[in-house]
């Protein structure tokens, strides 16, 4: 039977047939040819041209690999020409018959995507189907696909579908015997994947668009430049709330002037107070007003200016970056987050587990006037710092708005308090009107230092959200800074605090460490906890979405800490594992691959650890789990480890505190667990 192009009715400029292929297909096969006859493009080419035939582009094939085209750039290159061309050119598996070659756009750019994910996994597209770091980032990036136009985004889902099945059918089609099968996935799942692939489309349809994963080194440098922001700004907070409680009282003070004194009656008088009389003998300057109540070496640090107003847009700007760290600390959506009550942080007892900071608000609205009732999200510690500060402008706002005291009843106070409330709408869910939707997160966070995209954020991105266009998107672009919307914080806090132990980066690492072990505990699937914290549908996918990443995270460690160690495994598990991998390895392979699959699907435990090794207790970590919840017990019977795993950790954390300011709070606890390490070392030794 031979490969030729089906549906070709240019009969005077027909491409080439052939009838049979061996190991490989043709370099000088004419896929294409001009008008004249004469040929046009071969398969040996990096760019085909099908103008003759209709299309309205030029294919280029090199044309996803915008950094150096190396040798794996090349195998890739070539594989992904191979797909296309069986696509094209097998009767028995092409797309569709009598499809017009404009039709394969989309096509190939699916096959360019997939060429990212390869080359940023380090595999050849021959070799995907078996590298569970690429399975795991091919389904990260389609459930990451977020195109602008809604319909391109569900011809992902088609695209993504025909290259799987068109691997798939040639790995089975006897006249593609000798050529390498570049199945893409496992084909014990490839039913499993057009399935993934329907119910993704439809979620896609329903929500129209998806937002990118912000980088690690990005999401690291909003976290910490957020909370340095408001460790400066808590010490000067009372204070704060202590001078605008002051002027909103006495015209006389913060006065160099009749001018000054002016404006003072006017903004008392707006606040609902009397208005007040001043007098010019009892002035008192702005200079010793800030003196007085001890806040002007912070407004000059800030490089504030001495007015109300300056002072105002500086507590709008501690309200963005308090609501930064509540969605990037929580996942909770933009709507959660604008609905937060004044007193909104708690600490719950769970037994059985210990203390858990959570954040309670309000899940969506039901009406137009009403909120569900409270509901809790697992949050960090860390949240307090921003609801102290978000706490104390409330208090401000309120001062500068009712001449009343502070309400004693705070469930009908915003967390969010406007700052002006004549130009608020009419409050719906509070008495009082809230300013979150006001707040410039995208804006504030373009202030920080290194917030600008580089290239290595977008190498990353590749890996975990391929199907979007990142080279043709001008607000991706090297050297602008990231664009942050509050949509992008939900998937961000799911997928780094479901691999807080595989990220690189210390800082990050630890921020999410301990948000990671409790949202383990209290979303992980039969946990007695989940139902108090899963109860609406869009919660329920967060939460299915942190479970997933997680599988698929400690997949690919048990693959890496027990498959692929170059070490003999010790620990109680460990040492039965080497002892089957030295009396009959295919055996040991066998199984371990089956244990892998088995923890990807959840019926297996495999609890990675930062340090290297892991634990296979069914249940999760056990008390005699040493450092921090990071390092193997010695002698526990689930544990698996390597050798010199302590001293190399060791190693690894003091590298890293090189790069840590040493008053930060990630240097502070990888000297804690440095010591920690260090003191087991010398034990061990003895």
């Amino acid at each position: 039977m031979a490969f030729f192009m089906l549906g070709n009715t240019y009969r005077d400029r027909e491409p080439d047939r052939v009838d049979e292929i061996g190991t490989e297909i043709p370099q000088d096969f004419i896929v294409s040819r001009r008008i004249n006859g004469k040929a046009l493009s071969r398969f040996q080419d990096d760019s085909w041209d099908f103008t003759p035939y209709g299309a309205s582009t030029i294919f280029y094939f090199a044309a996803w690999q915008a950094q150096e085209f190396d040798q794996l750039s090349r195998v890739i290159t070539d594989e992904i020409k191979s797909i296309f061309w069986l696509s094209m050119f097998n009767p028995r598996i092409a797309i569709k018959k009598n499809k017009k070659a404009t039709s394969y756009y989309a096509f190939n750019l699916a096959l360019r995507a997939i060429a990212k994910i390869a080359y940023h996994c380090k595999t050849p597209l021959s070799l995907a189907h078996s590298n569970l770091r690429f399975q795991a980032a091919l389904q990260s990036s389609f459930l990451l696909s977020s195109e602008d136009n809604p319909k391109a985004t569900l011809h992902h889902s088609n695209q993504i579908k025909e290259v799987i099945r068109v691997c798939h059918r040639a790995a089975h089609d006897s006249l593609c015997d000798g050529l390498p099968h570049w199945k893409i996935i496992p084909g014990d799942r490839y039913d499993d994947w057009l399935n993934r692939l329907d119910a993704a489309s439809k979620f896609i349809h329903i929500n129209k668009k998806k937002t990118p994963l912000i980088p690690a080194r990005i999401m690291a440098l909003l976290l910490e430049e957020s909370e340095k922001e408001l460790d400066g700004a808590l010490p000067y907070m009372e204070k704060l709330v202590a001078f605008f409680e002051a002027v909103y009282e006495n015209p006389n003070l913060f006065c160099d002037h009749k001018n000054h004194a002016g404006a003072a009656t006017t903004r008392i008088k707006r606040s609902g107070r009397p208005k007040p009389s001043y007098s010019t003998s009892q002035f008192v300057s702005r200079e010793e007003t800030l003196r007085r109540f001890g806040i002007g070496e912070y407004l000059q640090k800030k490089n504030i200016s001495w007015t109300i107003p300056a002072i105002g847009a500086h507590l709008s700007k501690l309200q963005s970056l308090s609501a930064i760290i509540i969605h990037l600390y929580s996942g909770m959506r933009r709507s959660e987050v604008a609905a937060l009550p004044y007193e909104c942080s708690h600490v719950v007892h769970i037994p059985d587990f210990g203390n858990v900071d959570i954040l309670l608000s309000h899940t969506k609205k039901l009406v137009s006037t009403n909120y569900s009732t409270m509901l809790p999200w697992v949050t960090s510690p860390v949240t307090k710092k921003a609801i102290k500060t978000a706490q104390c402008v409330a208090r401000i706002n309120w001062t500068r708005n009712h001449p009343d005291p502070f309400p004693s009843k705070k469930s009908k106070v915003p967390l969010w308090l406007a700052a002006s409330w004549a130009s608020c709408k009419s409050p719906v869910n509070y008495e009082y009107p809230e300013a979150y939707h006001s707040l410039e997160l995208g804006d504030t966070v373009k202030l920080f230092k290194g917030i600008e995209i580089r290239q290595s954020d977008l190498d990353e991105l590749i890996a975990f959200d391929a199907f979007r266009n990142w080279d043709e998107d001008p607000k991706f672009t090297v050297g602008n800074p990231w664009p942050f919307s509050s949509h992008q914080a939900r998937r961000a806090v799911a997928i780094y605090a479901s691999r807080s132990g595989k990220v690189s980066l210390p800082s990050l690492a630890t921020q999410f460490k301990h948000l990671s072990l409790v949202m383990t505990a209290l979303y992980a699937e039969n946990s007695p906890f989940a139902e108090s914290f899963i109860v609406a549908e869009d919660d329920a996918h967060f939460v299915t979405e942190f479970r997933a990443s997680k599988k698929i995270d400690d997949a690919i460690s048990f693959e890496e800490q027990v498959i692929e160690a170059h070490n003999p495994l010790l620990g109680g598990q460990g040492k039965v594992f080497q002892a089957e991998k030295q009396r009959n390895l295919p055996h040991f392979l066998d199984d371990a691959k089956a244990i892998q699959q088995d923890i990807k699907v959840g019926k297996r435990k495999f609890v990675p650890l930062p340090s290297g090794g892991g634990c296979m207790n069914e249940t999760g970590p056990c008390d005699s789990y040493g450092i921090d919840w990071t390092f193997p017990c010695y002698g526990c019977a689930k544990s698996i480890f390597e050798e010199n795993v302590l001293q190399e950790a060791a190693a690894s954390i003091e590298l890293s505190m090189q790069e840590m300011s040493p008053r930060s709070l990630a240097y502070k606890f990888s000297s804690e667990r440095l010591s920690l390490i260090k003191a087991r070392i010398n034990n061990e030794g003895q």
